[in-house]
Order: structure tokens, then C-alpha cells, then sequence
């Protein structure tokens, strides 16, 4: 998951090699923003589905033992790749602001059907 940089630190002792380094990242990471950024709104799109499959099932939106599982994903990617505290806590962070887009959604959808 989290990938080492090719660049050593002597590349960033040439100003113009510096500046290409640093415009191919950026160029890079603006394409990364661009995926997460479908990825999420293709998340979010489920939000109808879900919530539906849950008033049929007679489930509360709030479903504590999912949240536990995609919590218990996340220490075991964090285990398995090796990552640190501060990034294990940016991904619980990132999913917790992603699962509670999906309730507000969800409540959306509910609110609108009423």
C-alpha cells in the first residue's frame, strides 16, 4: 500500500531536476485526487441501495457490527503493510468520515421517500 519513493535525496541537490521531481508528484498525486475522488462518489452512490436492502431487512442505519468490520480491515492492512500510527489514524479518520457520509445519505433517501 504505501510506496517508497524511487527518488534519492542527492536528485533534489539539481534545482531543475528538483522541479521536474516536484511537477511530476504533483501532476501525479492530481490524478490520485481525481480516482479517490470517483471512488467516493461511486461509494456514496450505494447509499440508495443500502438503505433500501435495510428498510426492507428492518435495520437501523446505523449498523454497528459493519463499522467494526471495516475497522478491524484497517488494523489488519495496517499490520500487514507495515504502516505507521499516523497513517493507520488518517485511514480510520478517512473511513469514518466516509461511513458517515453513507448514514447522511442514507437519511437523505429515507427523508425524501416520507
Amino acid at each position: 500500500m504505501e510506496q517508497k519513493s524511487s527518488t534519492s535525496k542527492q536528485d533534489f541537490t539539481d534545482l531543475k531536476l528538483a522541479r521536474n521531481i516536484l511537477q511530476d508528484s504533483r501532476k501525479e498525486i492530481d490524478q490520485i485526487d481525481n480516482e479517490l475522488i470517483d471512488l467516493i462518489q461511486k461509494r456514496t452512490s450505494l447509499a440508495n441501495d443500502i438503505v433500501l436492502s435495510k428498510l426492507t431487512l428492518n435495520m437501523d442505519i446505523f449498523d454497528p457490527k459493519r463499522e467494526k468490520i471495516i475497522r478491524e480491515k484497517i488494523e489488519k492492512v495496517v499490520v500487514e503493510e507495515n504502516l505507521n500510527n499516523n497513517t493507520k489514524n488518517a485511514l480510520i479518520d478517512i473511513m469514518d468520515i466516509l461511513i458517515n457520509l453513507s448514514k447522511q445519505q442514507q437519511k437523505e433517501i429515507i427523508n425524501d421517500n416520507e
